[in-house]
């Protein structure tokens, strides 16, 4: 039985399921684990709490080793992995075949022959321990390759049981359970590894970071002093240790762990925000605003030996399209481009990975580049039609070049030849959601509600399950000049089939709270929803929404000081934009009015996303990256 398809063999993940394509705003609900990184991560809240959590291609030891077996009868060996012999019932995992249909094919081959080497290892009737727990590692490493989780964490966990006293079984698990967001597994997994060995010091960063993200502070700041004094770390874990001063709001202290990690390594841009932030808990309004200006995310530099050597390995075994993927998910996008470029030397016809390689280019830096070979690869396939000679493949990566032309015609600041490739998408393929959905915006943009009303239903019949174009439908749709008596119904149905869209529920508790016609109005629905929402995440509209909530339940000076506490708090970090538009509900209240319209222009949860051509480029989904 084949389950579970890989995170990673597409180019980028679902788009119905990503921050960078549909997107409706910066604030989304998250738990504790993620107010932690918002401490220090501000662009974390573009991340929306459904988005998958994708694993780099971790390599394992040994995936260069020799691998046994025999193509021939690989089907019935195969499956003992599956339904395990009857002496290993009791002691391993079964691993049921993964779906690796979209791998390329000489890792496809690879994968076979590393289950078939494990199968006749459990075959055997005496077989070796540690021989059998390798062979579980190396089909575990091109699993982890491909980013099957279930499959991998069963291969080490197997590996684990059979060869006890290896430290990297349980290190890798634990680091994949992590990246996965699996923390409890994660937790169980690093303290086994510690167990075994406790002298690799990379192992406490990791401890610490999975404390950090399970909200035990003590525990965190307890695992990374143990290797605060090590030079080759100190940047990171100074990093950390300024995070968890941050959230107890220790500023000073926060500031001095902040600043030694800019010591340690002047290039790690992810410290200048949460060390903004110590400035401004400080009262140093300026300092703050300066280090703002030189923060850029990243995730922090962390020395780990294993993992370099198991991404060596990795290079020297992949095949040139999947090294490129690798370096992709490393956002290492000039090895990338270099490794799709070999690839595409023995593999010219290769259309998908020529639009992969497209946007590897775009990514360092090479827009013209970028532009070129899009235009190159869509009139070599509109020659390839004209003289049928093309295939499915090549118009679908047609309709792929189009789309990414269109992203940088947009990004260009020419939307009318941006609308002109999302059009040429369509036309090869009618129910491409990215290019109704790009569409849809410009239209929004443009002022013409009416079409993006359309445009954003399109996206929502092509894509179901495309959340932002639903509330945007509507939002275009009001502005458009829809009844306020079908806005309410329309809504009040939406929230009954997604219940748990808290996007949703604050664009109704607005309109239940400051419908223009009174009896639409029900103020003790619209604040009970507002209470939930900002006990959930007090983020600056959910905070708009409990003052509006609040006077239109007869409290309007109550909702007033809301808004005069909320601007206080934010001051300069709020965009300029919704700083305005605070000001503006702050003067309606004051002034004993209810603000108008109910869903105002410029409200971040009820807004297109704000264009951005690097996130497309980047994260926009290929089912077939090559």
């Amino acid at each position: 039985m084949k389950q579970q398809q890989p995170l990673s063999r597409r180019f980028f993940i679902p788009i119905h399921r990503h921050a960078s394509v549909f997107v409706r705003g910066p604030y989304l609900q998250r738990s504790l684990r993620k107010q932690i990184a918002l401490a220090c991560n501000p662009l974390q809240m573009l991340q929306p709490a459904l988005a998958p959590r994708l694993l780099p291609r971790l390599p394992l030891v040994l995936l260069c080793g020799a691998l046994v077996g025999t193509i021939g009868n690989g089907k019935a060996l195969a499956d003992a992995l599956s339904e395990l012999p009857e002496r290993w019932v009791e002691r391993l995992q079964p691993v049921t075949e993964a779906d690796i249909s979209g791998a390329e094919p000489l890792m496809q081959q690879a994968l076979r022959e590393a289950r078939e080497a494990v199968a006749q290892q459990l075959l055997q009737a005496d077989p070796d321990r540690v021989t059998l727990g390798r062979a579980y590692g190396r089909l575990g490493a091109r699993l982890l390759l491909l980013e099957v989780e279930t499959q991998a964490d069963a291969c080490l966990r197997n590996a684990m049981q059979l060869d006890p006293g290896e430290l990297r079984w349980p290190y890798y698990a634990g680091y994949m359970a992590m990246l996965a967001g699996n923390l409890e597994r994660a937790l169980g997994y690093l303290e086994q590894a510690s167990k075994l060995d406790d002298g690799y010091p990379t192992l406490a960063v990791r401890l610490g970071k999975v404390q950090l993200d399970r909200g035990n502070l003590t525990a965190a700041r307890a695992a990374f002093e143990q290797v605060v004094a090590v030079p080759a770390l100190r940047a990171p874990v100074q990093y950390y240790l300024g995070q968890i001063a941050l959230l107890e709001r220790r500023y000073e202290a926060a500031r001095g762990h902040l600043e030694a990690a800019l010591d340690a390594n002047p290039d790690a841009t992810e410290v200048h925000y949460p060390l903004a932030r110590a400035y401004q808990g400080l009262g140093l309004e300026a300092e703050a605003r300066a280090q703002m200006e030189r923060f850029v995310l990243r995730s922090p530099q962390i020395d780990d030996p294993l993992l370099d050597e198991l991404r060596t390995s990795t290079q020297r075994a992949l095949p040139a399209f999947e090294r490129a993927m690798h370096a992709v998910r490393q956002a290492d996008y000039v090895t990338a481009a270099d490794e799709f470029a070999a690839g595409l030397a023995i593999r010219p016809d290769n259309a998908a990975a020529r639009v992969s390689y497209a946007r590897v280019r775009f990514l360092r830096g090479e827009q013209l580049q970028a532009e070129q070979a899009l235009q190159q690869l869509i009139n070599a396939d509109q020659e390839a039609a004209d003289s049928g000679r093309a295939t499915a493949e090549d118009l679908s990566a047609q309709a792929s070049a189009w789309f990414f032309l269109g992203v940088l015609r947009q990004a260009n600041g020419s939307p009318d030849q941006a609308a002109q490739a999302y059009r040429a998408v369509l036309a090869a393929d009618p129910e491409h959601a990215g290019a109704l959905f790009q569409l849809a915006n410009l239209d929004f943009a443009a002022g013409q509600y009416r079409q993006a009303a359309s445009g954003y239903q399109a996206t929502l019949k092509a894509d179901p399950k495309a959340a932002p174009a639903r509330l945007l439908a509507l939002i275009a749709g009001a502005r458009a000049g829809v009844d306020e008596r079908q806005l309410v119904k329309e809504i009040n149905g939406l929230r009954k089939a997604h219940p748990a869209d808290d996007q949703l529920a604050y664009a109704e508790a607005r309109l239940l709270a400051a419908a223009r016609s009174a009896e639409l109005r029900d103020p003790v629905a619209a604040l009970e929803i507002a209470r939930r929402l900002t006990a959930k995440a007090p983020i600056p509209p959910h905070q708009r929404l409990l003052a509006l909530a609040t006077a239109a339940s007869g409290s309007p000076e109550r909702g007033a000081e809301i808004l005069a506490a909320l601007i206080t708090s934010i001051g300069w970090m709020a965009p300029p934009a919704e700083q305005r538009l605070i000001a503006r509900e702050h003067e309606a209240l004051v002034a004993g009015e209810l603000p108008q319209p109910p869903w105002p222009a410029g409200d971040p949860l009820l807004s297109p996303p704000s264009f951005d051509a690097k996130r497309l480029f980047r994260d926009y989904p290929a089912l077939v990256p090559f």
